[in-house]
């Protein structure tokens, strides 16, 4: 599917519990936040919307300001003790209107070394309003997935911190490697990302 007919849906608003008491998507890696990395990587495709959902604008002005930047529509989730998946509904009411938008692709902003090419091979894997397209690598089903708004009832109703899971266990995979995927929950994890080649 062509990303002029997808929302990139951002993933911000995590509390970074077992980061400690930073911010852990403003950690620095190589350089720069962490976040930076996964916002760019996106905004540098030709979406037909950019939505981040991030935390209140006290509580992150710096990740606000680089999403504005880029260009992201700024949702805020006031309750992200409520787990990932109050993000993935605020996100989803939010494009329901849209007719030209055809599905969303969720990304997550603690995912700094995904590259365009695994963005890109999930994008042309989805083939119609229908179409589930998750990552994996080779063991569990993850985001980045594409989700058609055939399935946007069934994500509104989601709860809790497992997100769309179910869903995506039961979609075309796209594989890659575990480094490529490795999200970032605590400053170890930090230490393992390294910069990645593209697929």
């Amino acid at each position: 599917m062509r990303t002029e007919r997808i929302a990139a849906v951002l993933l911000a608003a995590g509390a970074s519990s077992r980061f400690g008491e930073d911010d852990k998507l403003m950690a620095d890696l190589r350089g720069k936040p962490m976040i930076a990395h996964t916002l760019e990587t996106v905004a540098s495709m030709a979406f037909g919307e950019l939505i981040a959902v991030a935390r209140p604008l006290p509580l992150a002005p710096v990740i606000h300001r680089k999403l504005d930047r880029r260009g992201y529509t700024i949702l805020v989730n006031e309750r992200p003790q409520d787990g990932i998946s109050s993000s993935i509904v605020q996100a989803v009411r939010h494009v329901m209107p849209m007719s030209k938008v055809r599905g969303i692709l969720i990304c997550l902003a603690d995912m700094p070394d995904v590259p365009q090419t695994h963005y890109n091979r999930i994008c042309l894997a989805a083939e119609d309003i229908r179409s589930v397209v998750a990552s994996t690598d080779g063991f569990s089903s993850s985001p980045p997935a594409f989700i058609g708004r055939k399935h946007f009832d069934e994500l509104l109703a989601l709860r809790g911190d497992q997100g769309a899971r179910a869903l995506l266990s039961h979609g075309v995979q796209i594989e890659t490697s575990g480094s490529v995927l490795r999200d970032v929950d605590t400053p170890e994890d930090l230490l393992d990302v390294r910069p990645t080649t593209p697929e």
